[in-house]
């Protein structure tokens, strides 16, 4: 090494993890906490290749878009935070060692996900959001608003309703709702053919 010195990382850096379709108040609010008890976030996308469904309707480029334009907005400073996609894993065992190699080093994990604490290894630090409203925020019930005309925006940070509102994002849940009641139906009655 140059000069003798060595780079050893020991940075404290706090991990979320989501697939944020959309990102709402809730996941800001958690950003936020993570800041305030760690150095760094990191921001890890799940279900990247996941997009165009009714339960999973955005891209990975327009979550990441939606995260990053949302947090630079709320005047954090971006040189501290880690937008990034992390590929699901067939494996639950190995899912999080798995995502261990595509991010920095975290120190915590925040997660209220049952499912997610169960898979983290035991020498995992762990730590609960503080704000813990899903019955309001999350994002089946903001969907769901969305496609029923109901206020969602005042659900999810002013960049990620700009944002939605400038891909036509109302418009494309609209049409995948329809064509999820379709499959569905024709799932329900198999003997029923697809209308023209």
């Amino acid at each position: 090494m140059e000069g003798g010195l060595e780079f050893v990382d020991t940075t404290n850096r706090g991990l979320m993890i989501g697939r944020y379709q959309p990102f709402h108040l809730g996941h800001l609010n958690l950003a936020e906490q993570i800041l305030t008890e760690c150095e760094e976030l990191v921001v890890a996308i799940g279900s990247p290749e996941a997009n165009f469904s009714f339960n999973d309707p955005f891209t990975a480029g327009e979550r990441i878009t939606m995260v990053h334009e949302t947090l630079k907005k709320r005047g954090l400073r971006m040189s501290n935070c880690y937008v990034l996609p992390v590929p699901n894993s067939n494996n639950n065992y190995t899912w999080f060692e798995s995502i261990r190699s595509m991010i920095p080093k975290v120190t915590t994990v925040y997660s209220g996900n049952q499912f997610v604490r169960l898979l983290l290894p035991e020498n995992v630090k762990v730590r609960s959001p503080t704000f813990v409203k899903f019955k309001i925020y999350n994002g089946t019930r903001i969907r769901n608003l969305i496609v029923g005309n109901g206020n969602w925006q005042d659900l999810v940070p002013t960049p990620v309703a700009l944002f939605i509102e400038e891909i036509d994002g109302v418009s494309r849940l609209k049409k995948l709702k329809k064509t999820q009641i379709e499959q569905e139906r024709i799932l329900a009655n198999p003997g029923l053919k697809k209308d023209n």
